[in-house]
């Protein structure tokens, strides 16, 4: 098991730039200016575990104790195979939370996530991995038919999945003049109509910080070499996350096509009420059920 997420070797196999001894001297800046360094520290504290486990470690160091409204809905998932629906604020950070929670309910719980994140081998048994879309590019077929096919046969084999439709982190949108998810993947919708299984909704209600977002309105390459600072300031704060009501698959199969699924299942998680109390996720005892 690798002790760092990001070494020296990927940034070679990347570059010629990092070759050498001035390459690597570049390389070990880069792990400074872009907090990759502080990225690999936390890692490697926990990289022995796994799961729900390995995520917990994270958080502990992260020092970020998240809190869950309508928690007691957690002891009502169906025995076999559903769908987490969720919306995608914080690009990382709502991954590991979101596999610390569902992970420790259900340890056969996996994300489908995109191919960077499978570099954190200790979470590899919570990742189905997927290139993502950039931009208006597509995904590579063999890449994207991969990924559904695994998930696809997970859900027949009555395991629960979770996505991130949007694929990326959420956008500022000047329009509403708010933080939400870009436009839902065709792909992932199809997918959540293939499977006839129930949904959960699940809203992260937070999100990054200000400057953060800034700096998407400028470009979306520049944000992210924002991404390893967004993981690290949130200590000290209590990130909520709200539990929808479950959606069986008899009310998914009434959408005809992906399109109004997507609109149905992302209004469902944005218009959620927020809870008006919120349980501490070191109050939780699992197993839940």
């Amino acid at each position: 098991m690798k002790r760092t997420v990001i070494d020296v070797d990927f940034l070679e196999s990347k570059s010629s730039l990092f070759r050498g001894r001035f390459g690597h001297w570049l390389a070990r800046l880069v792990f400074r200016m872009l907090a990759i360094n502080r990225v690999n520290w936390v890692y490697g504290r926990s990289c022995d575990r796994s799961g729900a486990a390995f995520a917990e470690g994270l958080l502990n160091d992260l020092g970020v104790d998240y809190r869950i409204g309508n928690a007691e809905r957690l002891q009502h998932l169906p025995e076999g195979a559903f769908i987490t629906v969720s919306n995608h604020p914080y690009g990382g950070l709502d991954g590991i939370m979101l596999i610390h929670l569902m992970a420790g309910i259900r340890p056969d719980y996996k994300v489908m996530v995109n191919q960077i994140l499978t570099l954190i081998e200790a979470m590899d048994e919570n990742f189905i991995s997927v290139k993502p879309r950039v931009g208006n590019k597509n995904v590579p077929a063999n890449t994207a038919i991969n990924g559904i096919r695994e998930t696809l046969k997970r859900l027949k084999e009555g395991h629960p999945v979770g996505f991130f439709p949007a694929g990326a982190v959420s956008m500022f949108n000047l329009k509403l003049l708010r933080v939400r998810d870009r436009e839902w993947q065709e792909g992932i919708l199809k997918l959540i109509q293939l499977a006839k299984v129930p949904v959960v909704p699940i809203r992260f209600f937070d999100c990054n910080s200000l400057f953060f977002y800034f700096l998407g309105l400028i470009s979306w390459k520049i944000r992210s070499f924002r991404m390893p600072y967004e993981v690290f300031n949130k200590k000290g704060q209590r990130p909520r996350i709200g539990i929808g009501e479950l959606i069986s698959a008899e009310d998914i199969s009434k959408f005809k096509d992906s399109k109004s699924l997507g609109a149905y299942l992302k209004n469902t998680i944005y218009d959620m009420p927020k809870p008006t109390t919120f349980t501490p996720k070191t109050a939780l005892k699992f197993p839940l059920r």
